[in-house]
């Protein structure tokens, strides 16, 4: 844990120090931070100031409340379909905000699915694919505890495969598949088949209330070409793929197409060349997936179409219904905010996560950890050593101009001890958190630079987001200061180059460095206009 530190000893002249920021810090593993918007059968609670935004974490009564108002309005329907898909690595929220302004998370997904179940409501859960969006090991272990928690807690009927899915090394994905669950066909996908194993589906048939429901997915043929270097993949284009596909499912009363795309056009060629499925769920929004389906019309048949949206945000709720002898639908996007609790088995599938790249980190064993060089070529020392020299300005970074404590101070305490009701999980030992919680990594690529944060209590002289992440590693800077002090002799003109190296101007703050941890996936609220002008007064130094 972090200590006040009192061990001041090194000097060297004053200068400007800048480490942009927000009050808050980031914890675990990103999200959006937008405020849940009102939609129907649910009912939004936004902060209405900046004293509302800190308090509201602490609204637990009213999360309980509106959880329960969930489609409360709506018939029972016959069955309903339970559309998820691009989580994109984000199996929590993570961002300054505050846990109860941000979207997402598996945990409050499964709190849905819990709360659906207990109205009686008949669900089929499918998930459009892409859980992960990086490459190496951490991003294979959480596909595989992603997997758990959909197979083994959530019971999905049908699971597609993403482009960055596939992009895993493919012995990795069919370990995982063959690891996580002893009924793989709740894989599904007709264009792509890992290792030509046929441990997936083609499609799947599931049956509610008399009624067929066949469930299959692809990828389109931009992400298929993107693929084909991987010989260990059998793939098909769409023509070869879809039309086989819904022969297969030829008699079911409702045909579901999951789709992988990133374009909106795609999808709308998709369902008016191939005008087999009744529903097309796919993955082209940029952000909030539309409110209402839209429909292709292809001569007496229409195909309804709708978005998935991004991070694992949302959940697509499609409740079907008879009506005169046919099926009607009716479609609802349920953002997954601060109002819906924890689930617990969830919690623990969490949990099982950082414990298992904790026992990897603590026994060297974490691949993606492997510390480089600084390109200054320079070495970390600690915000420590600033003080002699920098008073003012430490005395901001540790206590914040309000005295009450800075916020990038005690960014480390803030994941060894979360300050939120998942403050039992500890999150130091994963690369996505320590990499803007500690001193000495890089924020976006997350590894350590050499001399960087590395173990909790030997190197206790980098906690907090120090100001050697701002302003680079000090050693030269302190050593020729030090020299100085003594008297030593040394090269003319290095004292000041030395100084220059470490100075940073607001408009590099601005611009560059804050946002490296203050990213659109993490600060989204930070990115606004003004948003810099806004926070900048609370760490002014």
């Amino acid at each position: 844990m972090q200590t006040k530190m009192n061990d001041r000893r090194f000097t060297f002249d004053t200068m400007v120090l800048l480490i942009g920021g927000m009050t808050g810090l980031l914890i675990a593993i990103g999200c959006d931070a937008n405020s849940a918007s009102r939609s129907l059968g649910l009912t939004s609670i936004v902060p209405t100031s900046d004293d509302d935004e800190e308090k509201v974490e602490q609204k637990d009564e009213s999360k309980k409340e509106d959880e329960n108002d969930l489609l409360k309005d709506w018939k029972k329907p016959l069955f309903a379909l339970f559309v998820t898909g691009r989580q994109s690595g984000y199996i929590e929220p993570c961002g300054c905000t505050g846990l109860y302004n941000q979207k997402g998370g598996l945990m409050r997904r499964h709190r849905v699915q819990q709360l659906l179940t207990k109205l009686g409501w008949d669900l089929i859960l499918i998930d459009a694919g892409n859980q992960i969006r990086r490459f190496g090991q951490q991003p294979v272990i959480k596909l595989h505890h992603t997997w758990d928690g959909l197979c083994n807690v959530m019971k999905y009927a049908a699971i597609g495969f993403g482009p960055d899915d596939l992009k895993t090394p493919t012995i990795d994905l069919v370990q995982t598949m063959s690891n996580v669950t002893d009924n793989t066909g709740q894989f599904v996908c007709a264009n792509v088949n890992p290792l030509g194993a046929d441990l997936q589906n083609t499609f799947v048939i599931v049956e509610k209330a008399g009624k067929k429901i066949g469930i299959t997915h692809a990828l389109d043929d931009e992400s298929i070409e993107s693929l084909k270097n991987k010989d260990e993949l059998e793939v098909k284009s769409l023509a070869e793929s879809l039309p086989l596909a819904a022969r297969m499912m030829a008699g079911c009363d409702l045909k579901v197409l999951m789709l992988q795309t990133d374009a909106v056009d795609t999808a709308n060629q998709v369902a008016a060349k191939y005008p087999f499925f009744d529903l097309l769920v796919h993955t082209t929004s940029a952000g909030e997936p539309e409110k209402l389906p839209t429909t292709i019309q292809t001569g007496d048949h229409v195909t309804s179409l709708i978005q998935v949206g991004v991070k694992g945000m949302y959940i697509g709720v499609v409740a079907y219904y008879e009506e005169a002898g046919k099926l009607t639908m009716k479609h609802e996007r349920v953002p997954l905010d601060g109002r819906f609790t924890d689930s617990k088995p969830m919690e623990k599938i969490f949990e099982n996560y950082q414990n298992e790249l904790k026992s990897l980190y603590l026994a060297g064993k974490l691949l993606d950890i492997k510390p480089k060089p600084h390109p200054s070529g320079f070495k970390f020392v600690g915000s420590e050593a600033c003080f002699d020299c920098h008073q003012v300005e430490f005395e901001i970074w540790e206590n914040g101009v309000d005295g009450e404590g800075g916020p990038h101070f005690i960014a480390t305490d803030d994941i060894v001890e979360p300050p939120n009701h998942r403050g039992h999980i500890a999150r130091h030992f994963d690369p996505e958190c320590i990499s803007c919680h500690a001193t000495g990594w890089n924020p976006q690529d997350m590894y350590p630079y050499e001399t960087g944060f590395i173990d909790l209590k030997k190197d206790a002289h980098l906690h907090g987001n120090g100001c050697e992440n701002c302003h680079g590693p000090g050693s030269a800077h302190v050593a020729i200061e030090q020299a100085k002090d003594r008297g030593q002799q040394f090269p003319a003109g290095r004292l000041d180059e030395l100084r220059l190296a470490m100075r940073l101007t607001l408009e590099q703050a601005k611009n560059d460095h804050c946002i490296q941890c203050h990213d659109a996936d993490n600060s989204p609220d930070f990115l606004k206009e003004g948003a810099f002008e806004k926070y900048w007064p609370k760490i002014e130094h």
